[in-house]
Order: structure tokens, then sequence, then C-alpha cells
């Protein structure tokens, strides 16, 4: 029951950002053409899945790539689907969990994610299921955000817990060891998992926030309770230790996968 509460807030938190999802996504979309440019060396004509829709883009851009493909994109916020659904005529929107997908084994040629896994619960899980709807000799490539994400954001929260208050960690995201061992647990061969990091800025911490709650993101938090007064030291922390003329830096790791059924 506690999982299916925490998996609701995430679904409301990004059905809610759908609309002005496109908007504030220009660093996912930059992403999403280098993994653009890999799915297309791939080749092939065959059904095309789309792990983690959002709004669309990704989507629409592996139809225009395999444009005799039938592509399909699935997202678990139903706002988002009904956007894509809007936007992408031409491909079919499913709103499914990338756990528990609503298809037959052996369905897809290729499976494709750009920065959606990092919010899934359970990789092992979704991966399996991943492999299981994959043609034999059937490619899975995906990008997702990795542990050091948000790096100077956790350590400006831990760095100005008032320890009289304890409470666990603020929960991170899956490293690439904790992704390789997922897939290799799926069963997938051929597996290279890379990863790179990309330093971007913001005007303050404030402003970061403001961007993780626009694009739905601010529901992985979790449980924890950040008031006023933490959020205050917390800046200040951020501004006096990562602030700099152009901002403050935000670090993104982004973990790069491609795999073989």
């Amino acid at each position: 029951m506690a999982l299916k509460l925490i998996d609701d807030k995430i679904r409301r938190a990004f059905s809610g950002a759908a609309l002005q999802y496109d908007v504030l996504t220009g660093l996912h979309k930059e992403i999403g053409r280098e993994l653009l440019a890999k799915a297309a060396a791939h080749g092939g004509g065959g059904p095309i899945l789309d792990v983690g829709t959002g709004a669309g883009w990704f989507t629409g851009r592996l139809k225009n790539h395999f444009p005799d493909a039938r592509v399909v994109g699935i997202d678990f916020a139903a706002g988002m689907v009904d956007v894509a659904g809007m936007r992408e005529k031409d491909c079919a929107i499913l709103q499914a969990d990338a756990r528990r997908m609503p298809f037959k084994e052996n369905t897809f040629e290729l499976v494709a994610s750009n920065l959606a896994y990092q919010w899934v619960d359970d990789l092992s899980e979704a991966f399996a299921n991943c492999h299981a709807i994959l043609k034999e000799d059937g490619k899975m490539l995906l990008t997702m955000f990795g542990y050091s994400t948000f790096r100077e954001l956790f350590e400006a929260l831990e760095k100005t817990r008032e320890a009289a208050k304890g409470g666990s960690a603020l929960p991170q995201l899956a490293g690439k060891e904790e992704v390789a061992a997922a897939l290799d647990k799926a069963g997938f061969r051929d597996v290279r998992v890379e990863e790179e990091t990309i330093r971007t800025h913001f005007p303050d911490m404030m402003a970061l926030l403001q961007w993780v709650k626009d694009i739905g993101a601010n529901a992985l938090v979790g449980d924890t309770f950040i008031g006023r007064d933490w959020l205050t030291r917390a800046d200040a922390y951020y501004s006096r230790t990562f602030g700099d003329r152009w901002g403050v830096g935000a670090t993104f790791e982004v973990i790069w996968v491609e795999a073989t059924k």
C-alpha cells in the first residue's frame, strides 16, 4: 500500500506538469537527439516502444526516423498521455507502468527511453519486463539520470538539516553499478553502460527547486518535510558553496545504456 501511495504521488506530479513540460526540458531534448542518433544507427523497421513518453517529443522523433515502423509510447501519468496522444497521432500512446507493461512477449524490435527510468522504483523488475517484450536480438537503448544528479542540492539539504530532527537520508537516484546489475539480472547480453556528467547553472537554489517542481519531479524527494527555515539555510549554503558569477552550479549525471536480448 505504501508503494502504491508513492506511485500515485509521482503520477499526479507528472500529470500536473504535462502542459508546460516541453518548455522546461531543453536538456532532455539535447540528450534525446543523441539517443535518436544511436537508435537510427541500429536501423530496422519493426515495432518500437518508447518508455516514459512524457509529452510525446521523443516518441514523435522516433516515428520520423522510422516512418514505416509501428511506434508505441507509454507513460504512467494520465496528463502526459493526454498531451502526447493529441500531438503524436501517428503513434499509439498508452498509460502504463514500466514495471508491468501490457504487451505480449517478443513484441518489439527496439525499446528506447529518454530520461525516464530514473523515476522507476524497481529497475530489476522493469528491465525484466522490458526483456520479455523484446524480440530475440532486440535492442534496448536508454538514457537516465544517475546517482550524482542534483548532488549539490542533496549536499546543501543534508548539511543544513537540524541534527535534532534526525530522519532518514534523502533519496537519491540509482548509480551506474546498480543499473548494470539490474540489466544483468534481467538477462540482457552485450550490455554497455556509460556515464557522463553535465554541469549547468540556475540563478539560485530556489530556481532549481522550482524547475524540479515544474517538470513534475518534486515527488521524488519522498515524504521528507522541508520547511521554510530548512530551505533558507540550504539556499544560503548552496550559494556559498556552489555559487559563481553565473548563479549556482547543478550537476546532472547521465547514464547511457545499450543492451541486447
